[in-house]
């Protein structure tokens, strides 16, 4: 799930639409966008597009407030070859709390890399907070994702910003629900180009995204179907990340 490379930097080359999925660099803020509905969905993509360090925890940072419909789901996270050991959840107490928490997790080389979980406007992240992450995270050489669950898209100062939602799976058959699948799009690149798109889709069997080109998606989904039918109606496989119920692991 984690690829665990070189240290990237700001001027690595970016994003490539034309074969490898897109991926989220070390030392570089990202902001990654989604509806309510796609949340597991862009959780998902941040976590297997990270390009971050395959031993060291994960921070995952929200507050109990706006994040208490949803917690993580162990079982949805091992599916995404993601050991939930791995996992370390920190709730703060509200959004002013939730962003220093997230300065001071990406200021530190402990861990492999550092997602903060937002909702709404949250009035703290501007230009300046934003810069700081980037301060930080160039320090630490880890990558810090800001999940903007909900919100306007805002003046930052991240160097990608993204846009996620689920797709319709491509049925198996016989008429089976395929693996999950993705909608990403990259909307803006700090100094370089943006308005790539990607369908990804989860394969269990190499636990990882694969990239389908976009205007095959619909061929394939008749190939499996035999020519004979279009994807079930609303196939959308749900994204297990996530669940109500107890958290997977909390730190006050």
């Amino acid at each position: 799930m984690f690829h665990d490379q070189a240290g990237a930097c700001i001027e690595d080359p970016p994003p490539d639409s034309g074969g490898g999925i897109p991926r989220l660099a070390r030392a570089q803020l990202h902001e990654v966008h989604a509806d309510g509905v796609d949340w597991a969905g862009a959780l998902a993509f941040g976590l297997g597009a990270m390009d971050a360090d395959g031993r060291k925890p994960v921070l995952l940072l929200r507050t109990r407030r706006r994040g208490a419909a949803m917690v993580p789901y162990g079982a949805g996270f091992a599916a995404f070859g993601v050991d939930p050991a791995r996992l370390v959840v920190i709730d703060a107490r509200d959004d002013a709390a939730l962003l220093r928490a997230g300065l001071d997790a990406a200021r530190s080389s402990g861990p492999a890399a550092v997602i903060v979980e937002s909702w709404g406007r949250l009035r703290e992240y501007d230009m300046v907070a934003s810069r700081r992450l980037i301060l930080a995270a160039e320090r630490s050489r880890i990558p810090v994702v800001m999940l903007r669950g909900d919100a306007d898209p805002r003046p930052s100062a991240a160097h990608t910003r993204w846009t996620v939602s689920t797709a319709p799976s491509v049925p198996l058959e016989p008429r089976a629900p395929g693996p999950p699948a993705l909608l990403v799009e990259l909307v803006r690149r700090r100094g370089g180009p943006a308005g790539m798109r990607w369908r990804l889709e989860w394969n269990d069997e190499h636990g990882g995204f694969r990239d389908i080109p976009l205007d095959h998606a619909a061929a394939d989904a008749d190939d499996r179907a035999g020519g004979r039918a279009a994807p079930l109606s609303g196939a959308v496989v749900p994204l297990p990340a996530l669940r109500t119920g107890a958290p997977l692991r909390r730190i006050a």
